[in-house]
């Protein structure tokens, strides 16, 4: 059920206005343009030019769907593979210019080394949970390069909870308030739900300290968004 592959193919043969409807446990329906998927360098927000900016040596795009981001860096020379798991999107990505394309789960990824790791769009998202996000980490973290990094993008919800007085209701449950679940809708064709994680900075920064990475938050936004650097060495 490729309904990213769909969408996107549907853009590119002619159809500009496709949107992708966005249903969560926590939020309200959200349509989500196809368009901003095809954003141009001069489209991006501040965030995702600061993040490519410092992407360096060998790269990788996580969850590079319509690889945008990916031929910004390719155009600049700079060595990226691109992957995601749809094969749609992977198809489109390859009829675009992107070089490197590896449609698979980024677990999946073994035997490879990187300088970045590039997680843009909130794609630490597939971590699901605060255990799926030290697992996730801990796969990242083996596929550095001495002296690499990640580069996360992530929104703290704690927001959707502030009361009129300024002070935060967080619902008492078994689960952390960043996780929801997911589907996706388009054109009547509708996904499973799928496990997704908005992460604030300190459970991100106390789930790299486990795993002995430090943390640098070097943007945040004025949504609540932010993006931080994770590695063994953030001075470079």
């Amino acid at each position: 059920m490729d309904i990213f592959g769909r969408a996107f193919r549907d853009y590119v043969t002619g159809e500009k206005g496709a949107v992708i409807r966005v249903h969560s446990d926590i939020t309200e329906t959200e349509d989500l343009p196809v368009a901003y998927f095809f954003r141009s360098w001069d489209e991006m927000p501040e965030w995702e030019r600061m993040m490519l900016n410092r992407a360096a040596g060998h790269v990788l795009d996580v969850g590079a769907g319509a690889g945008s981001h990916t031929l910004e860096l390719q155009s600049r020379g700079v060595p990226v593979d691109a992957i995601d798991v749809s094969p749609g999107a992977s198809e489109i990505m390859r009829e675009r210019g992107v070089k490197r394309v590896y449609c698979r789960d980024f677990f999946d990824i073994r035997n490879s080394k990187y300088d970045t790791l590039l997680f843009l769009m909130n794609g630490i998202g597939i971590a699901g949970t605060l255990d799926g996000l030290r697992k996730l980490l801990k796969h990242a973290a083996s596929l550095l390069m001495p002296g690499g990094k990640m580069l996360i993008e992530s929104t703290d919800l704690m927001y959707m909870y502030e009361d009129e007085d300024g002070s935060y209701r967080i619902p008492m449950g078994d689960h952390y308030y960043g996780e929801m679940q997911y589907h996706l809708e388009y054109k009547g064709v509708t996904s499973k739900p799928f496990p997704w994680i908005f992460v604030d900075p300190a459970s991100l920064r106390h789930a790299a300290k486990s795993l002995g990475l430090d943390t640098k938050i070097i943007f945040t936004g004025a949504h609540h968004n932010y993006v931080a650097a994770l590695g063994e060495d953030l001075n470079t």
